[in-house]
């Protein structure tokens, strides 16, 4: 028997492909499904995700065949032909993807004819399976790349030559980072970017406006592939078995210089980098948060900062956070939530490397999608400062402590280039949580709106500043 699920914030494996597809620059997604796929995906994901609008080819301007009744009965691949012809038509793109919705899929409609239509007059076009009914929106992430992957030949940019790939030493491919679904995914790309150009490395984004027209030129001729999902891993494991590029996986993006450092010296082992070098710019980066931490220090403890947090949100977008707050930032970390649906040994993994890095922590890892128990969770816990999504806000506000929207859905803000990942981002997570902590004090404004009254306190009284 099928179980409700309060709040869902995983939306379905058709909405991810759309919102992969589109954040490709250069690519049009086709939706061969009912009016209401797209209008959800636009009003439900993009929407809600720091309020990202339309762009070219996505929101209400998305190209749909707007299946009916009539396609539902009687087949719907001469509408599908009809919408194909319109639309290389009206949207100029370097290739076009068709995605099938959970009705054409059930129907049986001759997609793949359809597109090889397509196809015969010179456009770039491929179609990938896309059902709704099969996944999440990260299964949807999975299904585009490898569907992408699969049918690169027909989409890649060629001049009637074929030629040997050659690979870049240098060149790795980031993966997992899913456009809308992590909101801060353009910052998180290219903070994760900067970071590695530091060290000699080339980083292949894939999405979004720091993608060159290159980009997608480039992905199998790079050494190495860096997984920050377990919804990328599918799409690394076949670049690995059909084009040689071998791969290391994190769990989640890192934030601030310790974890930032660990990536690269880890991506600068596997290119076989100077290692002077690598170790040169990261000494450089600590120097840097260090100052900045030292710039903080004073309002750290003026107003009680070392807090007992809870965070909500995807593995890959909650799990460097949690740790940045927690070290070296002092915070005490009390209860994280892992929305995205994940298997069990990848818990278990999540789980035992918190253990392993925080042996002495007693916060809680709990798995659950579902926003009325969330909630439950949250009221219950001793917590004075909440992360998380739109949904949680609520809990922020009948436990009256600070609250720093970070995770999908998220209503409230505009988000266009900020990000938490890598070195640089971790000053971005600083000054969101220093606003919201101070924010949150307005009772103790005076007239005038300053002089706040300061905590001097920590959780118990007494300051426990962890780090350098």
């Amino acid at each position: 028997m099928g179980t409700t699920t309060a709040g869902n914030r995983n939306s379905c494996l058709l909405h991810g492909a759309v919102q992969t597809i589109k954040s490709i620059e250069g690519a049009v997604p086709i939706i061969h499904s009912t009016s209401g796929c797209g209008v959800q995906q636009y009003a439900g994901v993009s929407s809600l995700s720091g309020n990202g609008g339309s762009g070219y080819t996505g929101g209400l301007g998305i190209p749909s065949t707007n299946f009916l009744e009539r396609q539902v009965v009687f087949g719907g691949s001469s509408r599908l032909r009809e919408q194909l012809k319109n639309t290389v038509k009206i949207k100029d793109g370097d290739f076009y993807v068709v995605l099938t919705g959970c009705t054409p899929e059930l129907v049986g409609d001759d997609v793949p004819a359809m597109t090889k239509e397509l196809q015969e007059q010179q456009y770039k076009a491929i179609h990938i399976s896309t059902p709704g009914f099969k996944g999440s929106v990260h299964n949807g992430y999975t299904a585009a790349l490898t569907g992408l992957l699969r049918q690169f030949d027909k989409i890649a940019r060629t001049d009637g030559e074929q030629r040997p790939i050659r690979k870049n030493d240098r060149l790795v491919n980031l993966l997992g980072i899913i456009p809308e679904q992590d909101v801060f995914w353009r910052g998180n790309l290219k903070g994760l970017k900067d970071s590695l150009k530091g060290i000699g490395a080339d980083a292949n984004v894939l999405f979004g406006p720091e993608a060159d027209v290159q980009e997608w030129t480039t992905i199998f001729n790079a050494a190495l592939n860096v997984s920050f999902s377990a919804h990328s891993l599918d799409v690394c494991e076949w670049l690995e078995s059909n084009a040689g590029i071998p791969y290391v996986h994190f769990d989640g993006y890192p934030v601030g210089a310790q974890q930032t450092g660990e990536l690269l010296r880890c991506v600068g082992k596997q290119l076989d980098l100077e290692q002077e070098k690598v170790e040169a710019w990261i000494a450089r980066k600590e120097n840097s948060e260090r100052y900045y931490i030292l710039q903080f220090l004073d309002a750290y403890y003026k107003y009680g900062f070392q807090k007992r947090f809870a965070l909500v949100g995807d593995s890959a977008a909650v799990l460097g956070p949690a740790r940045f707050l927690t070290d070296p930032l002092g915070l005490l970390p009390s209860l994280i939530v892992v929305t995205d649906d994940l298997p069990q040994q990848v818990r278990d993994s999540i789980v035992r490397q918190w253990k392993e890095w925080q042996p002495d922590s007693d916060a809680g890892i709990v798995f659950e999608s579902d926003a009325k128990i969330i909630e439950e969770l949250l009221i219950a816990e001793e917590i004075e400062l909440l992360l998380g999504s739109s949904i949680e806000r609520r809990a922020a506000e009948l436990k009256g402590i600070p609250f720093i929207p970070v995770s999908f859905p998220l209503a409230e803000r505009i988000v266009l280039t900020k990000g938490y990942a890598g070195f640089d981002g971790a000053f971005t997570l600083l000054e969101d949580v220093g606003d919201a902590i101070l924010g949150n004090a307005g009772s103790d404004r005076d007239g005038q709106g300053t002089n706040l009254k300061p905590a001097f306190s920590g959780v118990g009284g007494e300051i426990q500043f962890q780090g350098k």
